[in-house]
């Protein structure tokens, strides 16, 4: 349990930072209710969907990460929280400070502060990560994405990418979605993840090996030469999914991607149709910071 002291113990060592990161928010260019990720088309189902409705669906979520952050979370930046559920609950002009605050939530609780809010979903979510991957008997489904950008090339977007994962870049990792916890770079190389994945009520952590290319269960498309994969396990090492994100470029100019992440079949419908949701908003903005 978090509680006041222990907080302030942990948070003490990052009021400095924190105060910084105030002044300069996250310091990532992220697509913004103005400038909703120009030059992208997103694709679900086949069907573009209006850039206005990704942003939209980040700011509802931001306001379900500030009342995560809110519930047990006591001191600093408490009132700044309140004040951003109220302004969430009305409008998508303040996505870009409601994505500072929630940058300056994480920084200040720091993460085995946010490993010890989350401990009791953590526990809940991998009984139900098990059960459903034993349930599934080695069968998958796929949650699919795509995002055509007019600007920059393909190998240029996953240099890009590989460099801030190499370089355990947390602030680009994490702030490109609200789900987004803890996204950590390890030193075996493996990304540590603490999310909400998808239509789940319940943070997940999980663990993505993208040397572990043989066991991703995504088949390859053969249209899309580039790509990032990997696998996705519990701490035991437990396979319960994997990812396949392709990419090309295209004959006009820019690239496209096609993101696909596996999960068991034994889930329900909606929590792999959500996660649709939750792929536009993080690769639309870790695009348009690409091209910033």
């Amino acid at each position: 349990m978090l509680t006041r002291r222990s907080f302030m113990t942990q948070a003490a060592g990052a009021t400095a930072v924190a105060g910084a990161a105030v002044a300069t928010g996250t310091g990532i260019s992220f697509a913004t209710p103005e400038t909703p990720a120009t030059g992208l088309r997103t694709y679900i189902d086949g069907t573009v969907i209006d850039q206005i409705k990704i942003v939209e669906w980040e700011r509802r979520r931001l306001s379900v990460a500030a009342a995560r952050m809110r519930r047990d979370y006591v001191g600093l930046l408490a009132s700044e929280l309140d004040s951003l559920l109220a302004r969430l609950s009305v409008t998508v002009e303040d996505v870009p400070a409601a994505r500072a605050t929630l940058a300056r939530a994480r920084l200040a609780i720091g993460p085995d502060g946010l490993r010890e809010l989350l401990a009791g979903e953590l526990v809940a979510s991998e009984s139900a990560a098990r059960a459903g991957t034993a349930a599934s008997g080695g069968r998958w489904q796929y949650s699919v994405t795509e995002i055509a950008s007019e600007h920059g090339t393909a190998q240029g977007f996953l240099d890009w990418f590989d460099r801030a994962r190499i370089t355990d870049d947390r602030a680009v990792w994490t702030d490109a979605c609200p789900d987004h916890y803890i996204i950590a770079t390890l030193p075996d190389g493996r990304q540590e993840v603490i999310e909400v994945t998808g239509g789940a009520v319940l943070a997940s952590q999980f663990f993505v090996d993208y040397h572990d290319r043989a066991r991703v269960v995504i088949p390859a498309d053969p249209a899309y030469p580039l790509a990032v994969s990997g696998v996705a396990a519990l701490a035991d090492g437990e396979i319960i999914g994997s990812v396949r994100h392709q990419f090309r470029d295209e004959p006009g100019g820019g690239f496209r991607g096609r993101l696909q992440v596996a999960f068991p079949a034994a889930l329900p419908a909606l929590y792999v149709n959500e996660h649709r949701w939750h792929l536009a908003c993080e690769f639309g903005n870790w695009i348009t910071a690409y091209l910033r």
